[in-house]
């Protein structure tokens, strides 16, 4: 990237766009990253000593990926390639291949989560030898969508936005050198916070303010473009289910702002149904118990949102939040459930239930198998039977164990006694055996 005055058509009379006119050709131009480019830190050493290693860099829009991928091509002196697994096909690979059939070269593969199996299998032996070195970059996870496969042979890296201090040089460096103009700090920042962390963002803000109101750009011309711009996330991409984990690890915090925040930015995108879905299973999962009157509002208020939709939906939901946020928290019932489920996952290992639980609907069950002579809870005083319902080997089992709630204590209490009442007679016997 040069600091000479340049122009941003090319020798035929193409338009360029401005965030590629503006590309960082060194590694010191890049901005951001500092957890990974500084002196020292892996990525950084991978590159100054030059270790031919593949890469996947993952990470939102506009935050160095594949300006990395063209800078290491240059610092290693290696010939450079792009490849797109969403557009082109396996014979672009094999053009590369050819063209470079006794060297390596830096092959930088965009939306690498769309590889397909024929072009991984095409690539896999190219990596093995060495030809290629391949730089692959996402918006995804590559934990989650890239092939094990191919993710074994590489190393993985992080990008994250860039900081809107970050941005603020690059959009001077190019007002100056592309529109010969200073462009003032806090009119820098005002476009650098407009962009989401996102340096192709920002430039390409600039260049649209450029061109409605030249140099003369202001505060109140910059507030006034903003106020139209929407940038929201895709729904289906990564971050977006980070957002959603964000929001229910704050519900499940008790963190009412937090949780808050990250519902608006969920609903701004436009999925609601998965905040309902969220919602639903916060309510039972992170209260329960310990608030049965706060997981029926929540339902309730999802169902209600459902119903009317969006955007009136967002204060049902706001309302379920914040009531699942102030309410107690208990996880007891999916932990006495997880306690319970480590007896009666095992099908080989079921224990025998006594004989009168088995099943009573057809004739003669009582004489055939027992089932069904057993005592009508509603035929015994207070409506529960004094007869034993756990297999003999799990008779000293308790599954359930409480929060310490003031309900989820009282509930305790009366589990209790239930339980005691229940197995008198067997408590009766086990003195008399002993």
């Amino acid at each position: 990237m040069s600091s000479e005055s340049m122009s941003l058509f090319n020798e035929n009379h193409i338009h360029q766009p401005l965030a590629d006119a503006m590309r960082p050709q060194t590694l010191a131009e890049i901005v951001g990253q500092q957890q990974l480019l500084n002196v020292g830190q892996p990525l950084r050493q991978i590159i100054d000593k030059k270790i031919a290693i593949s890469l996947i860099l993952w990470g939102p829009p506009g935050t160095g990926k594949s300006t990395l991928a063209y800078v290491m091509a240059k610092t290693f002196k290696l010939p450079f390639e792009k490849f797109n697994a969403s557009t082109e096909n396996k014979a672009t690979l094999q053009e590369f291949v050819n063209v470079h059939p006794n060297e390596s070269f830096v092959l930088q593969l965009d939306e690498i989560h769309r590889l397909t199996k024929p072009i991984q299998d095409f690539l896999l032996p190219y990596l093995e030898s060495g030809q290629i070195l391949l730089v692959g970059t996402t918006t995804e996870n590559p934990v989650i969508t890239i092939n094990p496969a191919i993710r074994s042979r590489c190393q993985l890296f992080e990008f994250k936005p860039v900081a809107s201090d970050d941005i603020v040089p690059v959009l001077q460096r190019t007002s100056q050198s592309v529109y010969h103009f200073d462009l003032a700090d806090d009119l820098a920042l005002m476009i650098g916070n407009c962009a989401n962390g996102d340096v192709r963002v920002a430039l390409n803000i600039l260049e649209t303010l450029v061109a409605m109101h030249g140099e003369q750009l202001n505060r109140e011309q910059i507030a006034e473009f903003a106020k139209n711009q929407h940038f929201v996330f895709d729904k289906d991409a990564t971050n977006h289910y980070d957002y959603l984990s964000a929001f229910q690890d704050s519900v499940g915090g008790s963190d009412t702002d937090a949780a808050l925040y990250y519902l608006s930015v969920i609903l701004n995108s436009g999925d609601l149904e998965s905040v309902i879905r969220r919602i639903r299973d916060l309510a039972y999962m992170n209260v329960g118990l310990a608030d049965a009157k706060a997981v029926d509002t929540a339902v309730l208020a999802c169902q209600t949102a459902h119903e009317v939709g969006l955007p009136r939906a967002s204060t049902h939901l706001a309302y379920a939040t914040i009531t699942l946020c102030l309410a107690p928290k208990s996880d007891s019932a999916s932990m006495s459930y997880n306690r319970a489920n480590e007896d009666g996952k095992g099908s080989n290992q079921l224990h025998v239930m006594p004989r009168y639980l088995r099943d009573a609907h057809y004739k003669h069950s009582v004489e055939t198998t027992g089932g069904g002579d057993m005592l009508n809870p509603f035929e015994q005083p207070h409506q529960v039977a004094q007869q034993q319902y756990l297999p003999d080997d799990l008779i000293d089992r308790r599954y359930y164990k409480p929060r310490d709630n003031k309900r989820e204590q009282a509930l305790y209490q009366r589990y209790q006694s239930l339980h005691q009442y229940i197995y008198a007679k067997q408590a009766d016997k086990h003195k008399g055996s002993n």
